[in-house]
């Protein structure tokens, strides 16, 4: 990058976490700890003043024209573009789609404290400061948080964000108890001031989620055809019309269902079972279990067998010797299944990363504990892995912190700070379509039905996204959608269908599947024999997580006009 273009994405990315300290604190820039955003308008208006005046500043730079054919060339591109994508996305939310006013829910995260006691950055009594710094600003937060908030919103979207700040109220006064604990023989007036400041947070999180609950509301959520074109234009450089993009993924969708329909056939035949119904085959899966003492340790070993699998089949680079630690999800999380806790990208400190599996809780009746332990079938288990772990987010966070002979990256700052929501989940749900095409899964129809299960619930988030926020479908009408083509019950279905009114973006993770692929087939074509499937993983996760329009501009001779 140029220096001109370098010294402003410093500028605008230091300006970025003055306005967002949160942000800035959870990629690893402890000097933002303790510190919550000033949402006020006067601050807000501020912000938009400097986002406004750093896309000025940038289009007056020359810009290279015509052909780059070197790599370096190739990534200061890419990178001036991912700067003028992020100013412009943040631009986005706060003048178009006004999240700030009509999407309550989108600021709960900024109260959320879990890293100052997950992640061992430092000591835990300096962590518990600034976690107490973060509760003492939660009043006055969330009075602004008030003040902007629209006195009208959308009904699903006020009820799904009634119920986050009530959560975070219930964290506030139990989740945090055992941090409070362990610091109070070292540290007792910062383990009380801890508990003082987090009564009082929980206090007004509570009172504030009440009066979100007596605000008026609308049955209408959706954000229309034109922002959710700019969503897709602004946020992910996808310039496709809504019409294709919806044929693409109905297409998608009834592809994958044909091929569970095999799956299952393939399945049933091979245990003995033929001419049963998917559903019967979903079901003789899913008793294949670990038993709940055992859930912890056979991950473990699962993922050494997966890991193993890359390496023997010429997958990917694994850059690094370190692993994960597979460890029970935090209490205030278990409303996942599974998830990734990776260090933030410019983390150098607390740099292990969580593998969080929620276990049966002990107060569980033995069917409740069986119900639940069926989700952690030995086949979903491993198809979750992929995504979460191998190749899937971990090897992500580990190419971007390593080259591929394992010494530290120097990726661009923008291109670490600078994610694509499309890209980042994308990734993850390829690689277990991806897996399945190897030696990994070939010949294992339990585990293509389990992958499948999966793939379609992501069809679904995308076609329910594009039909609530832009054909005028129900939330009803959207659970019945999951209940009919991902084999769901009703409960999970709507879940599924709540968190679609206020998070229209969470078609990414098939959007972004299916633009990786079309990446991989003309990639492939431009390399011809020199193409290997390690090479192309390799040569994508070497840009960081761009939006992946611009990551084709940068791997492909002729990127051409077709995404998908």
């Amino acid at each position: 990058m140029s220096q001109a273009v370098d010294a402003l994405a410093e500028r605008a990315i230091r300006e970025h976490w003055e306005f967002v300290p949160t942000a800035g604190s959870r990629i690893g820039r402890h000097d933002y700890d303790g510190r919550l955003p000033d949402f006020s308008s006067g601050r807000v208006a501020r912000r938009i003043e400097e986002l406004h005046r750093s896309l000025g500043q940038l289009s007056a730079l020359p810009e290279s024209d015509g052909f780059v054919a070197d790599d370096e060339g190739r990534m200061d591109r890419l990178s001036r573009s991912l700067l003028e994508m992020f100013l412009r996305r943040e631009l986005f939310n706060l003048e178009e789609m006004r999240t700030l006013h009509n999407n309550p829910q989108r600021q709960v995260g900024y109260i959320g404290i879990g890293s100052y006691v997950q992640r061992d950055y430092a000591p835990l009594p300096e962590r518990l400061r600034s976690a107490t710094a973060i509760l003492r600003d939660v009043p006055d937060f969330l009075a602004t948080v008030d003040s902007l908030t629209d006195p009208e919103l959308g009904e699903p979207v006020r009820d799904m964000a009634v119920e986050a700040y009530r959560g975070m109220a219930s964290f506030y006064r139990t989740g945090l108890a055992a941090a409070s604990s362990e610091c109070a023989d070292t540290a007792p007036d910062v383990a009380a001031e801890f508990d003082a400041a987090r009564e009082t947070a929980a206090a007004a999180v509570t009172e504030f989620a009440q009066r979100l609950q007596g605000r008026r509301t609308r049955p209408d959520f959706a954000i229309g055809r034109d922002l959710y074109s700019r969503m897709l234009q602004v946020g992910e450089g996808v310039d496709t019309p809504l019409l294709d993009v919806l044929s693409i993924g109905q297409a998608n969708l009834e592809q994958n269902l044909r091929r569970l329909d095999v799956a299952a056939a393939r399945f049933l035949s091979q245990i003995g079972a033929p001419g049963k119904s998917v559903r019967e085959a979903v079901a003789q899966v899913a008793a294949d279990h670990p038993a709940a003492d055992a859930l912890i340790p056979e991950t473990r070993n699962m993922l050494e067998d997966i890991r193993q699998a890359l390496i023997d089949h010429d997958i990917i680079t694994v850059p690094s010797e370190e692993r994960c630690q597979v460890t029970e999800t935090p209490s205030y999380m278990r409303y996942a299944f599974a998830a990734m806790d990776s260090p933030g990208g410019l983390e150098e400190v607390a740099t292990e990363a969580f593998y969080y599996v929620t276990p049966v809780e002990p107060d569980w009746t033995p069917r409740q504990q069986e119900e639940w332990l069926t989700n952690f079938n030995y086949h979903t288990l491993q198809v979750v892995s992929v995504h979460e772990v191998y190749p899937g987010h971990y090897v992500h966070n580990l190419h971007n912190r390593y080259d591929r002979s394992g010494g530290r990256r120097t990726l661009p700052l923008i291109n670490r700070v600078a994610t694509s929501y499309a890209f980042t989940e994308g990734w993850a749900h390829y690689t277990e379509e991806m897996m399945l095409e190897t030696e990994f899964g070939r010949d294992n129809p339990a585990l293509w039905l389990t992958q499948l299960l999966e793939a379609l619930v992501r069809n679904c988030r995308y076609l329910c996204s594009l039909g609530m926020h832009t054909q005028g479908m129900t939330v009803d009408e959207a659970t019945k959608f999951f209940q009919a083509h991902a084999y769901m019950e009703e409960h999970p279905a709507r879940r599924e269908a709540l968190r679609g009114t206020f998070d229209p973006g969470y078609l990414n993770y098939t959007l972004g599947k299916l633009m990786l692929l079309k990446l991989r087939q003309d990639w492939r074509r431009q390399e011809g024999s020199a193409y290997s499937l390690r090479r192309f993983h390799d040569a994508t996760l070497s840009w960081g997580a761009p939006p992946v329009p611009l990551l084709r501009r940068a791997m492909l001779n002729d990127p051409g006009d077709a995404i998908l």
